[in-house]
């Protein structure tokens, strides 16, 4: 985990003293008045709350709940990521890869997990990968409907969330893997659930496991609803041609940084501020 830890410093810069490892003290959003809420708070009476157990969290290595130095990682991407979304006032968040493989499902899952601990925020995660939607097994859940039924108008989105019981997470498995799935990003019920979601409450931040930039049009059909995006390569795996060719596909998107996963070893971080051109030459001096 410290080699992830450094990666992560290397792309998202150091924290400050005055920050510390958890971030700088978060504020309730403006105008809702409402008091300071404690991770877990919330009573969920529509939707479902079903058990994950530590077991679960350990067998798919989702660190982001313990509270060791396994987690630093993600807690040290959770601040960095809510110090962005902040300022920025942004809601929406996609995380995704290149390629199959690089781990964007395990990052996203504890980003939000990390998320739904903050006292002044709820998350929300999506699996918007319902060509092969992973997160319903990363959680080990029963098999069951999720986004693509509402998608084809079979279900509600509140029949379909589920509490994991872990901090204030709320969860949008992806049911049953289609075929079709460009079509279903661009539809008009993926528009309107999106305006839906970011509507409903101000404090809601939601995170969107999507497919890998380079499988199909589902992730750019996505994109135009999504303030910012994560793109996680694997080191000695991703390409250098599959990072410049994702970062051509998302440049009318807002790339607030990339996640380098499954280090091996890295150099002194190195602070940066957004990607501009030439950003993935930096870090990714050869092949692999």
């Amino acid at each position: 985990m410290e080699k992830i830890s450094l990666a992560l410093q290397r792309v998202f810069g150091t924290q400050t003293p005055e920050e510390g490892l958890f971030g700088p003290a978060l504020k309730a959003p403006s105008g809702t008045g409402s008091p300071v809420r404690q991770p877990g708070s919330i009573t969920y009476t529509r939707t479902r709350t079903l058990e994950v157990t530590p077991q679960v969290l350990e067998r798919h290595r989702l660190a982001s709940v313990r509270n060791d130095t396994s987690a630093d990682a993600f807690r040290l991407l959770r601040t960095q990521v809510l110090m962005q979304m902040r300022q920025n006032g942004w809601q929406t968040l996609a995380v995704t890869s290149p390629n199959k493989g690089a781990g964007k499902s395990t990052v996203a899952l504890n980003l939000a997990m990390s998320f739904a601990m903050e006292a002044d925020y709820t998350a929300l995660l999506v699996d918007a990968d319902i060509r092969d939607p992973d997160l319903r097994h990363m959680l080990e859940l029963e098999p069951g409907p999720g986004l693509v039924d509402y998608l084809l108008g079979k279900a509600t989105i509140e029949d379909l969330l589920i509490h994991p019981n872990i901090g204030n997470l709320v969860v949008l498995p992806g049911g049953t893997p289609v075929a079709n799935t460009s079509e279903l990003m661009r539809s008009p019920m993926m528009a309107e659930m999106i305006r839906e979601l970011r509507g409903r409450y101000a404090d809601r931040l939601i995170v969107f496991d999507v497919p890998p930039i380079l499988a199909g049009a589902d992730t750019l059909a996505l994109s135009t609803y999504m303030d910012a995006t994560i793109l996680l390569v694997e080191e000695c795996k991703t390409a250098r041609a599959d990072i410049e060719r994702s970062c051509d596909l998302l440049r009318d998107s807002t790339v607030m940084g990339v996640v380098l996963n499954k280090s091996r070893e890295l150099p002194e971080p190195e602070p940066i501020t957004n990607p501009k051109p030439g950003f993935f030459q930096r870090y990714f001096g050869a092949e692999g």
